[in-house]
């Protein structure tokens, strides 16, 4: 029995082989992302140049698993229910249930054979190229194709991670034809999606949620509120999508289909149509739809992060090196003093090179750093109230400069009276005020560069003040609850592009961090923060590549199956028009027109969704150091172009795949 059974499968996944070949070939291209992921964290050349890589990756991998888990768990649904009339002949033939589901077992050992297979194959020749890829992402010049090597590990996760979902998938077939008649398993591949009883209750809710989805996407001000209200408003705008998919469109079509106009002859059809695929498709065109939204939104971020870390670079320091003591300095140490501590310094930058002239813009920087709550155009002492609930106004930090340090850094000339500061600011919305009460003084703001405070994850100022007695006195003032703001020092310079020191960077370097330690002081070079910037924000491009990837997989595979759908069961719709007299061209006609907006429409909701939530995107890239607008729209427009060139070959595709089986 078990052999003929076996022929059943082999004959029956041959016959089948126009939708398997591509559940097949989608499946194993998610699975070869998963085993990538999972190569380059155990790495060893990853692991020991790229220590904060393997975080950045893990996280991605979970997305994918998670994703990857649903979708074939999904396109299966559809395979199944495609066949449901080829179960009801098994039964009206004789076969058990459970024949049935020792064919559905053969088919699907060999189906995920296949892609384990494939998966694993791919994984490793595409992870070779992922492997250089993510290296040059990073500036990682020393890398060698022999550093990616298989990884046994990998490829274990990768067979637990495919057994378990070829054990959920076997089980969701096998209740799918779980003793059932034929004439009801029959009815299942003819039936559509279900109609709700209650479209306007659900049409409600999914234009309330799409409404406070909005709204808190609209609303976020502040890198933390943007956090905060990102993933409700993700869920509340996913969820509205597919109601409004599933129902208002209905709703709407419905609607139209009470006016007069509805029965003159070019309405009647394409209105009835629309309906009808509205009623069929809606569920596949919210998936299309949220699909196409992840697609844009991941890689178009993932490419603002990527771009600003030069401007986080030049952020963080104004020069090519830095030294600053270990400690800060204490409010009570005098001016006196610290001018002491800033000559030893400069004396000691001086000391590494053979020639002092080599010493380009060498300058002394004072500065604090003081957590603040906003509150309009006041700057108050952040902390908790006494019932311990969080104080109402946005927390933001202050980067408090004098005057004599930022003009120096500047090469300008500034001067400032006592009730004045130069402010600037790495979000301008919070720049909303010409004056600003700073430990309870009001301050008139002198508008400075944009160019500060960009490396804080959070809303920052860059606060100018006159002289160093009202940086202590603002220091003091936000000390609280033995929280200690003390002043830091700091020696930054460069080198001239000439000098022996320049031209053997790697050697000066090793040099100034062991004398810099021998007194107590910390180094910090462009060259360390910019290979941090590119191991970080550059991995999470290379994850956001990759989940782009697979959503795009994702988009691609749904788009396919719905043109099948709607081919197998237009063929019979079309020969009942054909028969009550239609002519062909308006047949032909009415049906582009109707598979036009099948096309357009997931694509203009993606493009919506996407504009909306570009603010909050830009308040959540503000903790990769990214508070451009500019930067994330241009991006965002780029993929989207190059989305919608793809999306349109892709269709263009699967509706030549849907005429043939028209006609």
């Amino acid at each position: 029995m078990t052999s003929i059974l076996s022929k059943f499968a082999l004959k029956n996944m041959k016959t089948n082989r126009v939708m398997l070949v591509p559940f097949i070939l989608s499946s194993s291209i998610m699975l070869s992302l998963f085993y990538i992921m999972r190569s380059l964290v155990s790495n060893d050349y990853v692991i020991h140049r790229h220590k904060d890589l393997p975080m950045v990756i893990n996280f991605g991998t979970l997305i994918v698993a998670i994703f990857t888990f649903m979708f074939i768990i999904y396109a299966n649904r559809y395979l199944v229910k495609r066949r449901s009339k080829e179960f009801a002949l098994y039964s009206i033939l004789g076969l058990e249930t459970r024949h049935i589901r020792k064919i559905i077992f053969i088919e699907e050992f060999i189906t995920f054979l296949v892609i384990g297979i494939l998966s694993l194959l791919e994984g490793h020749v595409f992870g070779k190229l992922s492997f250089l890829g993510l290296n040059k992402i990073m500036k990682d010049v020393n890398v060698k194709l022999m550093n990616y090597t298989f990884s046994y590990e990998s490829a274990l996760y990768l067979f637990m991670f495919t057994v378990i979902i070829f054990i959920a998938v076997y089980i969701i077939s096998c209740w799918n034809i779980r003793a059932v008649s034929p004439m009801q398993l029959l009815a299942q591949q003819k039936a559509g999606q279900k109609e709700s009883k209650s479209k306007f209750i659900i049409s409600l809710l999914g234009v309330l949620l799409l409404a406070g989805g909005y709204y808190l996407a609209l609303a976020s001000d502040g890198t933390l509120n943007s956090l905060k209200n990102f993933f409700v408003a993700v869920v509340m705008v996913i969820g509205a999508t597919y109601f409004l998919f599933v129902s208002f469109s209905i709703w709407i079509l419905k609607l139209l289909k009470k006016r007069e106009s509805y029965y003159k002859t070019k309405n009647f059809l394409s209105i009835s149509g629309m309906l009808y695929r509205m009623k069929a498709n809606g569920m596949g065109l919210a998936s299309i739809a949220v699909m196409s939204t992840s697609v844009i939104v991941t890689i178009g971020s993932t490419m603002s992060i990527y771009s600003g870390i030069e401007g986080v670079v030049n952020s963080k320091l104004a020069r090519d090196y830095s030294i600053s003591y270990e400690d800060s300095i204490p409010a009570s140490m005098s001016n006196d003093e610290i001018l002491k501590i800033e000559k030893s310094m400069t004396d000691l930058v001086k000391s590494t090179v053979t020639d002092k002239s080599d010493i380009k813009g060498l300058y002394t920087k004072r500065s604090s750093l003081v957590p603040m709550l906003k509150s309009g155009s006041t700057l108050d002492i952040l902390q908790k109230t006494k019932s311990g609930k969080k104080p109402s106004g946005l927390p933001v930090y202050g980067l408090i400069e004098t005057l004599d340090s930022y003009n120096r850094s500047k090469g300008k000339n500034i001067s400032l009276e006592d009730n004045q500061v130069l402010m600037t600011s790495n979000n301008k919305r919070i720049m909303d005020y010409d004056h600003f009460k700073i430990a309870d003084k009001n301050y008139r703001v002198i508008r400075g560069e944009s160019d500060s405070g960009s490396e804080y994850a959070i809303d920052a100022y860059h606060i100018v003040v006159k002289d160093y007695k009202t940086m202590v006195d603002i220091n003091k003032y936000y000390s609280v609850n033995n929280y200690k703001i003390d002043t830091n020092i700091e020696a930054l310079w460069n080198l001239d592009k000439n000098s022996s020191e320049a031209r053997n960077e790697s050697a000066y370097t090793k040099t100034l961090k062991s004398v810099a330690s021998r007194n107590n002081m910390d180094v910090l070079t462009k060259v360390d923060v910019r290979e941090i910037g590119y191991n970080f924000n550059g991995g999470f491009l290379f994850i956001g590549i990759l989940i782009g990837i697979m959503f795009l997989v994702g988009t691609v595979l749904v788009t396919y199956y719905k043109q099948l759908t709607e081919g197998y069961e237009d063929r019979a719709n079309y020969q009942i028009m054909k028969k009550v007299g239609l002519p062909d061209d308006m047949i032909k006609k009415t049906a582009s027109s109707q598979i036009i907006w099948m096309l357009f429409i997931p694509l203009f909701v993606a493009v919506v969704h996407t504009a909306v939530a570009s603010k909050v995107l830009n308040g959540l890239l503000g903790l990769f150091g990214v508070w451009s607008y500019g930067i994330l729209v241009k991006n965002l427009l780029i993929v989207t172009l190059v989305f919608l060139v793809f999306y349109l070959v892709v269709f263009k595709i699967t509706s030549n795949i849907y005429y043939k089986i028209v006609n």
